[in-house]
């Protein structure tokens, strides 16, 4: 489930995950950085003094694609591309599939589901192209480890967490995060409405 239940890896809050697919993205030389906009008191509900959450101290360029370059999933999909992303959802979705072929079936209705014995890139490639999946992968997002949601894949688990607007912290609020990763959340979304909403994100 992730950096924080693998004990071949350090995590250090103040140095942030790995970002596992950097590589992937320059390799593919349609993404370039940019300045961005500067943090507003908005983005944080206008906390300030000893309300105000300080910065993640690692400020990383945001990357946006090309002029007339599309760096969606879909849109590699589409283009008969197999990217390292898909590779990894087909690695991903064939953990502990051998138990899950030996368990007890139950009955039930299928839906038109056509799940397979064994995941290929390809199979992520063709369900991503035909719509029937999304591969959420935001560029801005490096550290995140891809993963895949549709109906011919496995069930995957979203956990919401936020900061509270009555009493919040940043290390509370990184704490859920790792708890809910820890536990096997594959996503986690962030419905926050108290203060520092952009720092605490940062983090």
């Amino acid at each position: 489930s992730g950096p924080y239940t693998d004990p071949a890896i350090e995590t250090d809050i103040e140095k942030g995950l790995g970002r596992l697919r950097q590589d992937w993205l320059a390799a593919r030389g349609d993404v370039e950085s940019y300045d961005g906009r500067h943090v507003r008191p908005e983005d944080n509900g206008f906390a300030a003094g000893e309300r105000l959450t300080r910065e993640f101290a690692i400020r990383n360029r945001p990357l946006r694609a090309k002029a007339g370059k599309a760096v969606t999933q879909l849109a590699y999909a589409r283009a008969g591309i197999i990217t390292p992303e898909m590779e990894f959802v087909a690695i991903r979705e064939n953990l502990g599939r051998e138990i899950l072929r030996n368990a007890p079936k139950q009955d039930g209705e299928a839906f038109g589901a056509s799940i397979p014995d064994f995941v290929t890139p390809e199979f992520v490639r063709d369900e991503v192209a035909r719509g029937r999946a999304i591969i959420p992968a935001n560029i801005n997002h490096p550290e995140s480890e891809p993963m895949i949601i549709g109906r011919n894949f496995l069930v995957k688990i979203n956990a919401n967490i936020g900061n509270s607007a009555v009493t919040s912290s940043m290390a509370e609020e990184v704490e859920k995060m790792v708890w809910a990763i820890r536990w096997g959340a594959d996503t986690v979304m962030d419905l926050s409405t108290g203060r520092n909403i952009h720092n605490i994100r940062e983090w």
